[in-house]
């Protein structure tokens, strides 16, 4: 049996990816019979039990204009807690304030693996302004994991090729998906309401935050472009995010229907299954969980020609678009003319490839590894 510490930056209870593949990985490390524990940012220091899971939070800092996120920036308080915590790895999801554990996990002899959450360099360009000087700070942070960790996971080759120069201690381990949540709901149902109405408006999905990373803006130019067309199409933006007021502003005289942020699996399950097709334009997709859980429902998914989510879809379950509006309304209308059902058939058997269980198993298998190199290290 090992300790396995998983450690984060800004993560919080509503936060996305990133805290449901922490939950997702814990689950499944406790399922093999592994004792987890998560460390993460919060107001105070506070210890407790969920899901026989040990949380510690320890106390970090505010990050300004992020909606909510916190950072540890405190290292002698972390060094602290996991000396006490005594883990066999570490799996740490943060490359900025905590980039330095990898160093101090090698003095100490603990095996240190960072899981790849994002692309720096599109951190840096996408959520800072141009003069602000953060590229030498994020290149040194980088430094520090390319040096010291025993080994960078990442979520697709996407992000792989931020470390191309580093050879074979990066590996690609996918991500998976809640097959029990995220299935197909009312297939019979909205079949027959199009045979009887083959005029209806088909509805299309945007399901994730409202930030310029995610490009929202796109599915609404692809609704502007569809409409001047004599589409007829209604869209759904599920999601909240600071470009919640500009993308109303944008949807002017057009039928889009914005719910906010959907909090409950089961009420976004069924949601996503309920759309006919789905967006996702962002070209920085370092994965895509939403991207996967909506194929898992189902519904076909056009994604932009960057990123990871080419990496999830192919012809067979959506579509590959450039990021912008007339490109994603061409893509929708090709769409259209294909058979649904046999689309979500295909969406379904596509996701069915993306397990939790594969991921978790792949992670203990490298996590096994590196403790049998720490034991013949020490030996």
């Amino acid at each position: 049996m090992m300790h396995i510490v998983q450690v984060a930056n800004f993560v919080t209870p509503t936060s996305g990816g990133q805290r449901l593949a922490l939950n997702s990985l814990a689950e499944q490390y406790l399922k093999h019979g592994h004792e987890t524990t998560l460390v993460i940012p919060g107001e105070n220091y506070e210890t407790r039990i969920e899901n026989r899971r040990k949380i510690v939070s320890l106390c970090g800092l505010p990050v300004p204009f992020s909606g909510g996120y916190r950072a540890i920036v405190r290292k002698d308080q972390m060094q602290k807690t996991l000396a006490e915590l005594q883990p066999d790895i570490v799996e740490l999801s943060d490359k900025t304030t905590l980039s330095w554990v990898p160093q101090w996990c090698r003095q100490m002899g603990i095996a240190c693996v960072v899981f790849s959450h994002e692309r720096a360099s599109e951190v840096v360009s996408e959520r800072f302004p141009k003069w602000l000087p953060v590229g030498p700070v994020f290149r040194r942070w980088g430094e520090n994991i390319e040096k010291n960790a025993d080994a960078i996971v990442c979520a697709s080759k996407y992000s792989a090729e931020e470390y191309a120069q580093i050879g074979e201690r990066v590996q690609v381990i996918p991500l998976g998906v809640d097959h029990e949540t995220f299935k197909p709901i009312g297939f019979a149902a909205r079949r027959d309401s199009r045979a009887k109405n083959a005029e209806r408006k088909i509805t299309i999905l945007f399901a994730g935050r409202l930030s310029f990373e995610k490009r929202p803006h796109v599915v609404l130019l692809a609704a502007r472009a569809l409409s001047l067309r004599g589409v007829a199409a209604k869209f759904v933006i599920a999601g909240d995010g600071p470009m919640r007021r500009q993308l109303v502003a944008m949807a002017d005289g057009l039928d889009v229907t914005f719910l906010g942020r959907i909090s409950g699996r089961q009420e976004l399950a069924a949601l996503m299954s309920s759309a006919d097709l789905a967006i996702a334009p962002s070209p920085f997709e370092t994965f895509g969980l939403s991207i996967l859980e909506i194929l898992a429902c189902g519904t076909p998914v056009i994604v932009a020609d960057a990123g990871a989510g080419m990496e999830i879809v192919d012809a067979s379950c959506g579509a590959i678009a450039s990021p912008d509006g007339d490109s994603m309304a061409d893509a929708v209308e090709a769409m259209m003319q294909r058979d649904l059902e046999v689309l979500r058939k295909n969406c379904v058997a596509r996701a069915a490839t993306f397990d939790w269980s594969i991921t978790a198993a792949s992670m203990i298998g490298l996590f096994e590894s590196l403790s049998r190199k720490q034991a013949l290290w020490a030996a």
